[in-house]
């Protein structure tokens, strides 16, 4: 019996499906919910397939979140029951990406949906809001294996070089279309920018932070955590409070790159500044006092890079 079918022998009423090939196994799994022997040709299949089925409904991002306008939507759509089939399916994309309100309003119908919904929420990591997690069943899917991705990627026009940078940046998950894109350009003028962010001042340096371009974010802050190890304590309370002063995307982009970074140079060395970036995010999102927190793990991130072996 595989994954899918025995998922829909007895479905829950939600599921967080986490990996790389989420969107794929969340189409799957809605099809075999509504056509088990998934024929391809009847109604629900072709409906489907053509994107106009009404009791499937797909979320994604508008713009970098979720608003709670999209949400409000759906808890609208779900007072009334399914037209065509036993249940009304929701997929709820980058589930990570709901902004706080829309994660509230989630919640409240996670807590007690009606008996013919079903949602699928998809996430890249389980580093969601607890709340919401507790009330999914959790899959986690296999993560296709490197050779294959860049496989993938090499017949894209990626050279090694390119693929080595651009999954070292996805941490080696399948990059999207706009990363896929705007890489080779990027690739090619990355020396160059690494010497302007090593030549700018300090203040300059935080506010490249709020790049919207992936990979200058990246290179940013990577410039940035590199230095933090040589800061003084009145650097690092200037650095949180204009840390704190930016919107809670480039917060929490910030973090969620420190995350990777500290993971990969810190390893099993200093677990507590690891852990200190797990749940800050949970702690911004509980509307912890951002100013205070990012002090509080900008010095447990320093005293880290301090402890970690040369």
């Amino acid at each position: 019996m595989s994954v899918i079918e025995r998922l829909a022998h007895k479905p829950s009423q939600a599921y967080l499906v986490v990996g790389a090939t989420a969107p794929e196994f969340a189409k799957k799994f809605a099809q075999h919910l509504f056509c088990p022997k998934e024929c391809e040709h009847c109604p629900h299949c072709t409906k489907l397939a053509h994107g106009t089925h009404p009791d499937f409904t797909w979320v994604s991002k508008s713009g970098k979140r979720i608003s709670i306008d999209q949400v409000r939507d759906l808890q609208q759509k779900a007072l009334y029951p399914p037209v065509e089939a036993p249940k009304k399916i929701y997929v709820i994309e980058s589930v990570e990406d709901l902004s706080l309100e829309a994660a509230n309003s989630l919640l409240k119908i996670l807590e007690a949906p009606p008996r013919y919904l079903i949602f699928i929420l998809l996430a890249k990591s389980t580093n969601i809001l607890p709340t919401i997690l507790s009330r999914c069943q959790v899959v986690k899917l296999p993560t296709p294996p490197r050779a294959q991705i860049e496989q993938s990627l090499a017949e894209r026009g990626l050279s090694p070089q390119e693929i080595e940078y651009l999954l070292s940046i996805t941490h080696g998950a399948m990059p999207d279309e706009t990363a896929l894109h705007t890489v080779k350009d990027f690739f090619a003028k990355r020396p160059q920018l690494h010497k302007q962010l090593t030549e700018l001042s300090d203040n300059e340096l935080w506010e490249s932070l709020t790049e919207k371009n992936l990979f200058a974010r990246h290179e940013a802050t990577v410039e940035l955590l590199r230095r933090l190890e040589h800061y003084s304590s009145a650097q690092v309370l200037s650095l949180a409070a204009a840390l704190s002063k930016g919107d809670q995307d480039t917060i929490e982009s910030f973090i969620q790159e420190a995350l990777y970074w500290y993971r990969d140079r810190l390893t099993v060395h200093n677990t507590h500044a690891v852990y200190a970036l797990e749940t800050a995010l949970w702690k911004l999102q509980r509307n912890a006092n951002v100013q205070l927190l990012l002090e509080s793990l900008l010095f447990t991130l320093r005293q880290g890079l301090h402890a970690a072996p040369a």
